[in-house]
């Protein structure tokens, strides 16, 4: 990750924040609908996944899964001048909901605090295309922006990141992240791994290190609201910079 785009000084900051509002400006989330949609993201999701030797077994077919389907998933792609470049798959971890990732992982942590009436968001299958990575290197800054607006949106208590140990001190940095569990080897990967969370309160915090994680609520509402029409895949157009401009 480029710390140029986490907490420089000024007048750098505001240099580099005028750089990635422009890269913004560029980008597109998509929510993934569709079968040629879904395919794309598997393919994405499985070439990232190898060139990053997280698992112990190399994907031979795109990875999609039943939950990416499910009515209680929300599976966005990441555009960069209409062309896909990352995607995150984004659900909702409450009392009385279907199970998630990292409750599957973590229960013994996370099912005492559902119990007390705690709400997550719960973001996985998180792929960057690494040529697009290696031209923006804020590309995975746009697109936890997902996980965060989500969370505030939906009134979350903690955004959960299950994360490679190695990058734990990032995601404190940018994030104001806490440990919950680890470090634990998931089945079938590779690296240490720990479960952080983002508490909803950090949003001050977050948005002040970097203002592209502000947003309007229109914003969060074409893309976390269900749409009950038959309308094609809605592309929508990141608000960053007038909500900053607002705030």
């Amino acid at each position: 990750m480029d710390d140029r785009f986490t907490g420089a000084t000024a007048p750098s900051a505001q240099l580099a924040l005028n750089e990635l509002m422009t890269v913004l400006d560029r980008m597109e989330y998509r929510r993934i609908v569709t079968a040629e949609d879904f395919e794309a993201v598997g393919v994405l999701r499985r070439d990232a996944f190898n060139a990053r030797a997280l698992y112990t077994e190399k994907f031979t077919e795109p990875v999609l899964e039943d939950l990416d389907y499910a009515d209680e998933s929300y599976v966005f792609g990441l555009y960069h001048d209409g062309t896909l470049v990352s995607s995150m798959r984004l659900n909702v971890l409450a009392a009385g909901l279907p199970e998630t990732p990292a409750l599957k992982l973590c229960r013994s942590t996370l099912a005492p605090l559902l119990a007390q009436g705690m709400v997550f968001i719960d973001p996985t299958r998180f792929a960057v295309d690494a040529e697009a990575s290696r031209a923006i290197p804020a590309l995975p800054l746009l697109t936890h922006r997902l996980s965060t607006m989500m969370t505030i949106y939906r009134n979350a208590d903690h955004c959960l990141c299950v994360v490679k140990a190695t990058h734990e001190a990032y995601y404190r940095r940018v994030f104001g992240a806490t440990r919950l569990a680890g470090p634990f080897v998931p089945e079938g990967m590779i690296p240490d791994t720990l479960l952080l969370a983002i508490s909803r309160g950090n949003q001050d915090y977050i948005t002040r290190r970097n203002p592209i994680f502000n947003f309007t609520q229109t914003e969060a509402r074409l893309l976390f609201d269900d749409r009950v029409d038959a309308l094609p895949p809605l592309s929508v157009l990141p608000t960053a910079r007038f909500a900053a401009r607002a705030a």
